[in-house]
């Protein structure tokens, strides 16, 4: 019982990792109907730099964070500008294929340049916490693992009352409903579009620093790719508020098919999840059907 309680708990942290990663890939999707593969290649690159400023300064992947995420947000600016903002006129369906095969191009281009800049060597942040523990009566508990709990859970809640609470917030969620009729009633449409890409860019700082902590090479910008879907599908979507709970979901199936199966059969339990909620329930766990 001890043993898989301790696999549980550590579903749990890598499920909440897996609500951060999915954040911004679910934002664009669900303002803009982009469909932006490249958002796990923009994670490692988060990585990257979170790793140089520890290196090169000191400076903790936690706090990096704050450093990172504007850089992302401008760089999220330059893409828009250069590459997406030509399929706004398009129709949903158009905006889907097209940004997909711009955002696979920049999935392919970014890891190779990133290996010609650092080599593909495994890397990883080593800070005076790391492999640190809570220890309650046997029970362990990572202190990163806590720290990126109460991280998505702090960023998802601030997302949401950022899109709930503020003008321009709300300005998203018109855009993303009919970005027609919002531009009806005076929205700047491409500017909220605009602004709205380079936030999924900069949400995927986020998740690039806890990345930093746990081991990272240029290769694992595909598997972040993949559970950014899984977990965009499983919550719905375009949904922010079930992205915490699908991540933790995915996390926890994961975790129970490692106990059960072994660790050879992590990727394929998530995926039997993935499949049968698109077999079952399309929506989402939040979504409704229409």
């Amino acid at each position: 019982m001890k043993t898989f309680l301790q696999i549980l708990s550590y579903g749990l942290m890598s499920g909440a990792l897996y609500g951060l990663i999915a954040l911004g890939l679910s934002l664009v999707f669900g303002v803009m109907s982009y469909l932006n593969v490249a958002h796990g290649a923009l994670i490692i690159l988060g990585a990257y730099l979170s790793f140089w400023l520890y290196q090169l300064w000191g400076i903790d992947p936690f706090p990096s964070i704050l450093l990172v995420f504007p850089l992302f947000f401008a760089l999220g600016l330059l893409l828009f500008k250069g590459l997406f903002a030509a399929l706004m006129k398009f129709s949903e369906g158009d905006k889907i294929k097209n940004s997909l095969l711009i955002s696979f191009g920049i999935l392919l281009i970014l890891p190779n340049t990133i290996i010609l800049s650092w080599t593909p060597d495994e890397r990883a942040v080593t800070t005076f916490y790391s492999g640190a523990v809570v220890d309650l009566l046997g029970w362990r508990l990572p202190y990163t693992g806590l720290a990126t709990v109460a991280l998505a859970v702090a960023v998802i809640a601030a997302l949401h009352v950022f899109l709930t609470r503020t003008y321009f917030g709300k300005s998203i969620r018109a855009v993303s409903q009919d970005f027609e009729a919002a531009g009806y009633m005076g929205i700047n449409v491409p500017r909220t579009y605009m602004v709205s890409f380079a936030l999924g860019v900069a949400l995927a700082s986020i998740p690039g620093a806890i990345v930093a902590l746990q081991g990272f090479n240029p290769d694992l910008a595909f598997e972040l790719t993949n559970k950014a879907l899984i977990v965009v599908i499983l919550a719905g979507v375009g949904s922010i508020n079930g992205l915490l709970g699908a991540g933790l979901l995915l996390g926890l199936v994961e975790a129970m098919g490692v106990f059960f199966l072994g660790a050879a059969y992590r990727e394929a339990v998530g995926l039997l999840l993935f499949v049968l909620f698109l077999v079952y329930r399309p929506q989402g766990l939040v979504g409704r059907k229409t």
